[in-house]
């Protein structure tokens, strides 16, 4: 090849080196895509529904103060539906002239690809001489600072309204790990109109674990969810329906534990469902592969207008689990390097190793806490809201959560942690000084029943000594993260590009020579 088609081919590719490494930041730079969900309903005459809203992005993007803004618009609807707002002060304001249109601050911080509940207080409302089967389209425009508005729509359903009666609502029960639970729920059709399909949703802790699972019922790590049931319940009359379950084997004991199941028409399970699966109210999971659950004295489903219940109407039950079964807890402890100014993601937390699960879900006891001792030479700039400052006599300041620059925290959780399951709170340390094998430590703050306190400790050691030559050194290690994806591959196409080009040059001065 003679020297001018080569020079011709380096500046080539040199461009395109140029064209990669400006392509690649450009992707990685590009804007977040925002959307939301509103939830529809199917509303019985005279009543009204808060209006859930879910908001996502499709990465994390936090949001300041004021920078979401939600409208809601009844436009060109039935005069039987309208807007409302709580009261003042509140993150709503509806437009008195006409009660059309709503407009709201959601409560939120950030944005994500879960959806975060937009903490709005606003309601939808139905007139007492609505008609079963009127419909109408709510309008809702979402705009974040900085993007172009979003707009959405949502159904608002009359439903005709039905009165379901829970006979015992309330229920309270003594067993063992282990044991046998069965639960009956019985209702009564108070209406004087049928029933024409029902469901229940459940909100049960751990402990509650299904014998049976239904085919027409839905359960999350074998505790039941929800139920439908397609038959029609005739007015006046009394159904029961049992559930099969068994109090789980590794239930801590002794105990309280706590479950609830609220009916509602197949017609309003439909709306919660699909709200459900867009990430709102938690989940549903999958739905059991065993016969169908059925409610007694069943008469054949008969088609008829959308229903609504006219209130409230659910059961609860209260278990004291009896016996003696605590746990294991087991602090888990880390050891990072870092630079001076470098933030370094430093996690902490604890380890359950049995026998028992932990629930805190509903019952929140004093333990077990994660407390956090920052290690010489670090400061806490980025801490978990979950977090609290903890002065040296162990007080813990509830009202200073998720605040940096302190010496020690404590660290609460509010859900289940089962055998096996590591709690953990990451915490970002600033490197103010670079000192060799400064430690810090995180410690399990439990009650005496706590089987094993020789684990509740463990070291945060940062900058560990490096290990002699031959020696084993300490986990960790300076350096970034690997760069993957789409931006990576353009890195590497310069990388080649440039050795290419490097290649060639060789080649031409050795030619020259």
């Amino acid at each position: 090849m003679r020297p001018p088609v080569l020079r011709r081919l380096l500046a080539g590719l040199a461009a395109l080196a140029l064209l990669f490494a400006w392509a690649a930041p450009a992707q990685a730079a590009a804007k977040a895509k925002v959307d939301f969900f509103v939830k529809s309903y199917t509303l019985a005459p005279g009543s009204s529904a808060l209006i859930y809203t879910l908001l996502f992005a499709d990465r994390p993007l936090p949001v300041a103060s004021n920078a979401v803004s939600l409208k809601y618009e009844l436009i060109n609807q039935p005069a039987a539906f309208t807007l409302q707002e709580a009261g003042h002060p509140n993150n709503c304001s509806v437009d008195i002239a006409d009660l059309l249109e709503l407009t709201c601050g959601p409560m939120v911080d950030r944005l994500t690809p879960e959806g975060v509940d937009s903490g709005v207080v606003g309601y939808v409302q139905v007139a007492e001489g609505a008609t079963a089967g009127q419909t109408a389209t709510l309008s809702a425009t979402m705009t974040v600072k900085g993007y172009a508005p979003v707009r959405r729509t949502a159904k608002i359903v009359v439903g005709e309204g039905v009165t379901l009666t829970a006979v015992d609502p309330e229920k309270e029960r003594s067993a063992a790990p282990g044991a046998t639970i069965d639960t009956p729920l019985t209702i009564t059709n108070s209406s004087t109109v049928p029933a024409q399909g029902t469901a229940i949703v459940a909100s049960a802790q751990y402990a509650f674990q299904s014998r049976t699972q239904f085919s027409n019922c839905s359960y999350l790590e074998g505790v039941l969810t929800s139920c439908v049931f397609p038959q029609t319940l005739a007015p006046g009359v009394t159904y029961r329906v049992t559930l099969p379950m068994r109090v789980r084997q590794d239930t801590a004991a002794p105990s309280e534990q706590y479950a609830g199941w609220q009916w509602m028409t197949d017609e309003e399970f439909a709306d919660f469902r699909q709200y459900v699966l867009k990430g709102g109210f938690g989940r549903l999971g999958a739905a059991g592969k065993g016969g169908v659950l059925r409610l007694t004295e069943v008469t054949t489903a008969k088609a008829g207008p959308p229903q609504a219940v006219t209130g409230y109407t659910s059961h609860g039950m209260k278990l004291t689990v009896t016996g003696e079964q605590s746990t294991d807890l087991a602090a888990v402890g880390v050891t990072a390097r870092g630079k001076k100014g470098a933030v370094v993601t430093v996690p902490v937390g604890l380890r359950n190793n049995g026998p028992a699960a932990l629930d805190r879900s509903r019952v929140n006891p004093g333990w077990p806490t994660v407390r956090f001792y920052v290690p010489n030479g670090a400061t806490a700039v980025k801490v978990p809201e979950l977090c609290a400052p903890m002065a040296s006599s162990g007080k813990v300041d509830e009202t200073r959560r998720g605040e940096p620059g302190e010496l020690r925290y404590s660290c609460d959780f509010y859900n289940l942690l089962k055998v096996g399951g590591t709690l953990s709170f990451d915490f970002g340390l600033r490197m103010d000084k670079v000192v060799t094998g400064a430690r810090g430590a995180v410690a399990v703050g439990a009650p005496a029943e706590e089987l094993n306190k020789a684990n509740n400790t463990a070291a945060v050691v940062i900058n560990p000594p490096v290990a002699a030559p031959g020696g084993s050194g300490g986990s960790g290690g300076g350096g970034g993260l690997p760069i993957t994806g789409p931006a990576a591959a353009g890195l590497v196409a310069v990388g080649l590009l440039l050795v290419l080009g490097g290649a060639g040059a060789f080649l031409l001065t050795r030619r020259r020579s």
